[in-house]
């Protein structure tokens, strides 16, 4: 890379060489069949179209480029001239079709997702009553519960990206809801992965769905109190998988494993875990799935938006720091299921571009689907990119979503009724 610090200055179109990083100017992103109106050239194949499209004068960005254009005074090679009169409709065309396809697959995918969000928002109404009927004591609920379970593998297994899209950008007000339902998914997300069978799938999301229904016999002003906790209250806190593990095996006919998942979730391979201190093998191994996808969502939908992390930084945050509190196989799995950089992740490309994870690609997770913020390009016509496929594009990091102005966010977001915290002070 050129390492002076020059300006951005106008060149001719002339002066272009490959690993020129340009800007166009002066011209509408649908006059090209470009798909950036920023990006680095790559060959003389890219000069020749733009002095096809008549392009004479454009922005030379010297910190971005591999090289500096050519001087005025000096002579390109004839190969520009050659590529010109080789430049065939047909190469064009297909620079348009890949364009149009691009814009194509965020249509689906917003669709998708759509969809999506209209059974999660049923599916947590849901399970909030099964969950009222169980607690008043209608047992006719665990047989709801059971079907419902059913369900969730049917909705929402099948396409994994637009559900795990939908969960990293739920707003504060309804992840406070939907917890139980994302810890749910998530879980059995990882056990199919795993490969487990019908059966233990259903005591995995039952035990799941009502990991904190214990949380019901703790005082409300404990469970809402802001700030530190007394001694005290973190021990009657610590409590509330013991409680639920008691009610529901109360219950003849409730899945007594599903219970035993309630009772060790917050359990942990070191023994650090509560409330018994169970180690290792002693843990309920459905359970150790359980504690990984009840962690991460508490990661990223913290009470307090501003310690809420990053679907990465969560995932980063687990396996650097806290490896040792889970089983290191299954959050392998865990991660393995979501991605390095999950669906709904915002990031900073090499570029410095802004985008949103789109979707994974499970053979370069690095390299994940991103569409990207481009004021100058109409949201509805926003471009899905692959830097597996653009050799000068890779993330450099994700960007907490309380770090991002209003307007990246609602140009991002594939959900029409979003809202959002911004931190006033930026990033």
């Amino acid at each position: 890379m050129v390492t002076i610090n020059m300006p951005e200055y106008r060149i001719s179109v002339d002066q272009l060489r490959p690993g020129v990083f340009i800007r166009l100017e002066k011209t509408s992103w649908f006059d090209h069949p470009f798909l950036f109106n920023n990006f680095k050239i790559k060959d003389d194949k890219q000069i020749a179209l733009l002095k096809k499209l008549g392009i004479t004068k454009l922005i030379c960005i010297p910190e971005k480029s591999d090289v500096l254009p050519l001087r005025p005074t000096e002579k390109r090679t004839q190969k520009v001239e050659e590529e010109e009169k080789n430049l065939s409709q047909e190469t064009i065309d297909h620079l348009w079709e890949v364009k149009r396809e691009r814009t194509e697959r965020l249509k689906e995918k917003k669709l998708h997702i759509a969809e999506c969000e209209e059974r999660f928002s049923a599916c947590i109404k849901t399970f909030n009553n099964i969950l009222k009927g169980m607690l008043s004591g209608n047992f006719h609920s665990v047989e709801e519960a059971l079907a419902f379970v059913d369900r969730l593998s049917e909705y929402f297994l099948a396409d994994r990206e637009s559900t795990l899209h939908l969960m990293n950008i739920m707003d504060q007000a309804e992840s406070a809801y939907s917890h139980p339902m994302n810890v749910a998914v998530l879980s059995m997300m990882v056990g199919k992965e795993a490969g487990l069978d019908r059966e233990d799938m259903t005591i995995l999301g039952m035990g799941a769905l009502f990991h904190d229904i214990g949380k019901s016999r703790i005082p409300k002003k404990i469970l809402k109190k802001r700030g530190e906790l007394t001694k005290p209250e973190q021990q009657i806190i610590a409590q509330h998988s013991a409680f639920g593990a008691s009610m529901l095996t109360d219950i003849d006919i409730f899945p007594k494993a599903a219970a035993r998942i309630v009772a060790h979730h917050h359990e942990r391979m070191d023994g650090s875990g509560e409330p018994e201190h169970l180690k290792g093998d002693a843990i309920d191994k459905l359970a150790r799935i359980v504690a990984i996808a009840d962690a991460y969502d508490n990661h990223c939908n913290h009470p307090a938006p501003t310690k809420s992390l990053t679907p990465y930084l969560a995932l980063s945050y687990m396996f650097g720091q806290q490896k040792q509190l889970f089983d290191v196989e299954v959050l392998a799995l865990f991660i393995r299921c979501l991605g390095v950089y999950p669906p709904g992740t915002v990031v900073q490309l090499s570029n410095g571009a802004i985008g949103m994870v789109m979707s994974v690609n499970p053979k370069n997770q690095l390299n994940p689907s991103i569409v990207l913020y481009d004021p100058g390009v109409p949201k509805k016509e926003a471009l899905i990119v692959d830097p597996a496929d653009e050799p000068d594009l890779r993330v450099e990091k994700s960007i907490r979503l309380a770090h991002l102005p209003q307007e990246i966010f609602e140009y991002l977001s594939p959900r029409a009724r979003i809202t959002y915290f911004i931190d006033p002070h930026g990033a």
